[in-house]
């Protein structure tokens, strides 16, 4: 659910023109809790366009058709609503210092593998999805101030457009905390694959649900710790670049 709505609204905001697209990006926003109980006709007949239209428009924001987007909805919903629930103070820091824990027992031989390849790669590019795009322009502060220029576009479509241009001497550092974004129904899963060079995950969700995806995994925390995830990325960041 939260994946769907900062594509979309992440289109929106990234809209130079009031096109047909944006006008289907705004109607789903304001139309977001029907989604789920949606067909594809429905939807259509909501933003007024063809069941094509609406087709091809998923796969502008990284869906396959429509089907994947309402399944987007329909199982990540209830897990993310929990994830809004306030912590109290004393569960906040319990929660992260959790996952600090788990920071500190990264192997330093990792670290160091991660940071060179980094370092020595032509191209590096940072794809921070969803609420952890400031996060991921923290990232390339990081490096940058390490001494390698490296590309983090908040455009969350140009991201996905810059994986094809990629070749075996470039990097690509993926922010996902969930690993949602990673599942087979969007098409970043297939761009991934594709995609020349060295690879590697920052996530809390368990290395095994990505196999043979990344070439590296760095989990920094736990699933359920997620709500604490902005402060240990910045955590992890200050470990990698201290």
């Amino acid at each position: 659910m939260e994946t769907l709505i900062y594509n979309l609204l992440a289109y929106i905001n990234n809209s130079l023109d009031k096109d047909i697209n944006y006008h289907i990006a705004k109607t789903l926003l304001e139309n977001f809790h029907k989604i789920e109980g949606f067909s594809l006709e429905t939807a259509a007949d909501v933003c007024n366009v063809a069941p094509s239209t609406i087709n091809r428009f998923c796969k502008r924001i990284g869906f396959k058709n429509f089907s994947n987007l309402r399944n987007s909805v329909i199982k990540n919903g209830a897990p993310l609503e929990k994830n809004a629930i306030d912590l109290s103070g004393e569960r906040f820091i319990a929660q992260l210092k959790e996952n600090v824990e788990i920071i500190e027992n990264i192997p330093r031989e990792q670290i160091e593998r991660i940071v060179k390849q980094i370092s020595s790669s032509r191209r590096v590019v940072i794809l921070g999805f969803e609420k952890h795009q400031i996060q991921a322009l923290e990232l390339q502060k990081k490096i940058l101030l390490a001494g390698k220029f490296c590309e983090c576009n908040t455009n969350i479509f140009k991201q996905m457009d810059a994986l094809d241009t990629l070749t075996e001497a470039d990097m690509i550092i993926t922010i996902s905390i969930q690993g949602q974004l990673l599942s087979e129904e969007f098409l970043l899963f297939e761009k991934i694959k594709r995609t020349k060079g060295k690879s590697l995950l920052i996530t809390f969700s368990k290395p095994h649900q990505h196999p043979n995806l990344f070439d590296e995994i760095l989990q920094c925390g736990k699933i359920e710790n997620s709500a604490v995830s902005s402060q240990t990325l910045l955590r992890l960041f200050d470990v990698l670049f201290h």
